[in-house]
């Protein structure tokens, strides 16, 4: 999180970690003992996946960035080596938990907040979807292409302006993209790929070409010398994400036991499921982007889900001065809520948020250097969604 001369909020990572490790801890207690042998995590029944599932050739994904991620994961879920669907020829830890459907459609909805300075306040609700599909069936070993692509609408009811360029805030932002990914595994037990995504990100989407957005990643998985572990290699760009400049990424991937992995550099992530019923889930991304999941299983389809993460949407607004400008809107989010699996692999999740570190404001080139800061109060959300995992 960056704070705006205010205290700064512990990391969302940090401040679920304890909180996660102390309910895991007494939810282990609780059962007496761990089995040695922990058998995958079920997400629930109707996530089940069919008795000869469709085979996705051998990747780690999870070091992409999450406009990649999103409908890339759980093409394939189910199946004996993990929820994520992926038969990778090395080990990978046990029953992982959930991650972002292939469709996946949701709303968010906040109620007015005060925003500091300015007598009037901001009132935000949110409509999202996006997708993923193959282009050619999916064939173990074999190059997989993947279309993506993404829709976003976000509303600002009220009547701000921005306090340094004079601007009224606008009342609705856009996001539209779509394009592919492409992964191809080697002989050599490696696996490389691309994603290339194009669209516009604006108050007045494609209106004009300083207003559209690309995103282009080059990403490798290698084989490290622990025949259970890998090295991630990955290249981002975006000219919408926090460092709009190529982004190097370096991670090792190391799975100590089947209910543990760990990517270890940049971006960073941890992924622990101690027994059947719990997951806990962190990760981070430069700069701001953390996160924090844990879960807990509760039968009958029903699973509890405790989230803490920083939520960062970025946009160019059609009459900016400059055209590197960018339009943040940034909050932290704690959240409690249910998900119910449903039939034919569907699932919906509920969750009652609260917002906090909540500004909205416009960067140039860095972070250090913003303008038009309009910090809103905290206060409470609610956000639903539906997402299909065939």
């Amino acid at each position: 999180m960056v704070p705006h001369r205010h205290r700064a909020s512990p990391p969302a990572a940090a401040r679920v970690l304890g909180a996660g490790l102390v309910l895991a801890g007494v939810g282990l207690a609780a059962r007496g003992e761990v089995a040695s042998e922990p058998a995958p995590m079920p997400l629930a029944p109707a996530a089940v996946a069919p008795a000869h599932p469709l085979p996705l050739p051998p990747v780690d994904d999870s070091f992409l960035p999450a406009s990649v991620i999103e409908p890339l994961d759980a093409l394939d879920p189910g199946g004996t080596e993990g929820n994520d669907g992926l038969p990778p020829p090395r080990s990978r830890t046990r029953g992982k938990p959930a991650r972002p459907a292939p469709v996946s459609l949701g709303a968010f909805w906040a109620p007015a907040a005060a925003a500091s300075g300015q007598p009037g306040g901001v009132a935000l609700n949110a409509q999202f979807a996006r997708v993923g599909v193959p282009l050619v069936r999916p064939v173990e070993g074999e190059p997989l292409w993947l279309a993506i692509g993404k829709f976003g609408r976000l509303e600002l009811a009220g009547d701000l302006v921005l306090p340094d360029s004079g601007t009224p805030l606008p009342d609705q932002l856009w996001l539209v993209e779509t394009g592919v990914t492409h992964i191809r595994p080697l002989a050599s037990g490696a696996t490389v790929g691309g994603t290339v995504l194009v669209g516009s990100a604006s108050d007045r989407p494609f209106a004009a070409l300083r207003d559209m957005t690309a995103l282009a990643v080059l990403f490798a998985t290698l084989p490290a010398a622990a025949e259970s572990d890998e090295w991630n290699v990955s290249l981002f760009y975006s000219p919408t994400s926090q460092l709009p400049y190529p982004l190097p990424g370096l991670a090792y991937v190391w799975r100590p036991s089947a209910t543990v992995e760990a990517k270890l550099g940049l971006p960073f992530g941890l992924e622990w499921t101690p027994d059947d019923d719990w997951s806990l889930s962190l990760g981070y991304t430069p700069l701001v982007n953390a996160q924090a999941i844990l879960r807990r299983r509760l039968g009958a389809g029903f699973s509890v889900v405790l989230i803490d993460m920083s939520d960062t949407e970025i946009y160019f607004l059609a009459e900016r001065a400059a055209a590197a400008e960018r339009f943040y809107v940034f909050n932290q989010r704690v959240a409690v809520g249910l998900e119910r699996a449903m039939a034919r692999g569907f699932a919906l999740e509920i969750t009652a948020d609260y917002l906090f570190d909540r500004l909205l404001f416009q960067v140039t080139r860095s972070l250090s250097g913003r303008t038009d800061v309009v910090p809103l109060a905290p206060g409470p959300g609610l956000s639903v969604q539906l997402s299909w995992r065939r």
